[in-house]
């Protein structure tokens, strides 16, 4: 039934938009426009569930944090706070129910972009801005990302969502980017640009991209998974990571926004740059404050030889730093990690298996907080046994670093959504504010 609750959710949102939905054969085709303005007055009035204005009555529509959060049957809401160190909010307090599920964000200054990946359908955004800290969210719009997206990020004031393994004619190997222009006005297409991949991963294979890395210059970084095609012919949906022939290599693409190549980075020390959970992607490429881009490898791939480590890319360099290797798992006990996230400086955390081999559904409830440059770590301690945590099983429960500490959304067996505080120093986690009716916050954000 929560299936079906969804799908019809997600058709309504889109006709919504001005789309119109069609059912024919087994596909359900969506034609919409590209382009979406912001939401009409009469949308951003409605009324639904008592609300006014879609805001609770007792809502809290005040301050700079962001929280996503879901209720038992998958609803997601925003809300918004002045503090999350401390005391309870309450899931009714939300200032909108948002239109499907789940959401991915990104947070920019003063925006937060989210995006919901809706498998073979197109992708659903939806974008809010903090005007005044006394005063509730500004709704700036929703659009549709038509191309799908599995990895995505900003390149200066662009916002850029990609796909790989697309099919067109007789290919299988074309990547699309989509850049978008989020203003006051909306989030807008600028501009669709596609290529193609099997020249520049070679070994006739198909290149996945994941993760964006602005390098200030008109230019970005990604990684590149180099595999089989994943799909071939007309039912093809891509994005997929096929079969992998060469799992003991990592590659690292410079392009601009034109997709022009201005330089590809291969070293066979780690394995290649990219978490997954089922077929989606996750980030494993960031950049730190002196400008050095460090380069993550969980070692997924069971046929790796090579254990989870890291590179670095050192600011103005064109390659990979040769003098700099990190081999994580061994300095974790033979752990894997699923994600990484940066915190300040060379730390980063860590969102580590619970067992040490990885599969794609595998539960990540333990942390970790990994000093790149000292090559040490430090275990988070204060945290709920990982065994009674129900949180940490898919790719939500974002963790936030905010003013020198990290948040980390957690939630208990039987209880409600809490985040919980992090000193970066010590690793030790205090329980912070907890959601009422809450049974995960999946991401939290500060908004400038």
């Amino acid at each position: 039934m929560e299936e079906v609750k969804r799908f019809l959710k997600h058709i309504s949102f889109l006709e919504g938009l001005g789309g119109k939905a069609v059912l024919g054969g087994k596909a359900f085709i969506l034609f919409l426009p590209l382009l979406f303005a912001a939401c009409s007055s009469d949308e951003s009035a409605e009324s639904t569930n008592g609300e006014n204005n879609g805001i609770a009555s007792d809502a809290t529509t005040s301050g700079h944090f962001f929280l996503d959060v879901a209720s038992d049957d998958g609803t997601e809401y925003i809300m918004q706070a002045t503090s999350v160190t401390d005391g309870d909010l309450n899931i009714k307090s939300n200032i909108k129910e948002l239109p499907t599920s789940p959401y991915t964000w990104v947070f920019k200054n003063s925006y937060a972009v989210g995006m919901s990946y809706q498998q073979q359908y197109p992708g659903v955004g939806y974008c809010v801005k903090l005007v005044d800290e006394s005063k509730p969210f500004e709704q700036i719009g929703t659009f549709q990302v038509s191309d799908r997206f599995t990895t995505y990020g900003f390149v200066d004031k662009l916002f850029v969502t990609g796909i790989s393994g697309q099919t067109k004619g007789n290919r299988s190997d074309i990547s699309i980017f989509d850049f978008w222009t989020p203003d006051d006005n909306g989030v807008r297409l600028l501009r669709s640009k596609s290529m193609t991949t099997s020249n520049l991963a070679g070994e006739d294979q198909q290149a996945t991209f994941s993760g964006i890395i602005d390098n200030g210059d008109g230019t970005f970084l990604t990684a590149m998974i180099k595999s089989d095609h994943k799909d071939d012919g007309s039912d093809a949906q891509g994005g997929s990571i096929g079969n992998v022939k060469y799992p003991d290599s990592c590659w690292i693409v410079k392009m601009d926004t034109a997709l022009n190549i201005k330089a590809v980075y291969g070293d066979n020390r780690i394995s290649y740059a990219c978490g997954q959970f089922r077929s989606q992607t996750l980030n494993s490429i960031y950049k730190v404050d002196d400008g050095t881009v460090y380069v993550f490898s969980n070692s997924y791939e069971a046929n790796s030889t090579l254990p989870a480590g890291a590179l670095r890319i050192k600011k103005g360099a064109n390659g990979f730093d040769p003098d700099y290797y990190f081999d994580i798992q061994t300095e974790l006990s033979g752990y894997k990690f699923r994600r990484v996230w940066p915190i300040t400086g060379s730390k980063f955390l860590l969102e580590l298996y619970d067992e040490k081999t990885a599969t794609s559904t595998g539960a990540a409830r333990h942390y970790a907080i990994i000093d790149m440059e000292t090559k040490t770590h430090t275990d988070i301690t204060g945290l709920p046994d990982k065994l009674n945590i129900t949180s940490g099983q898919t790719t939500g429960d974002v963790p936030m670093v905010h003013d020198g500490k990290i948040f980390i959304p957690i939630t208990v067996r039987g209880g409600y959504a809490a985040l919980y505080n992090v000193d970066p120093s010590t690793g030790v986690a205090t329980k912070g504010t907890t959601i009422t009716g809450a049974a995960t916050i999946r991401s939290a954000g500060y908004l400038e």
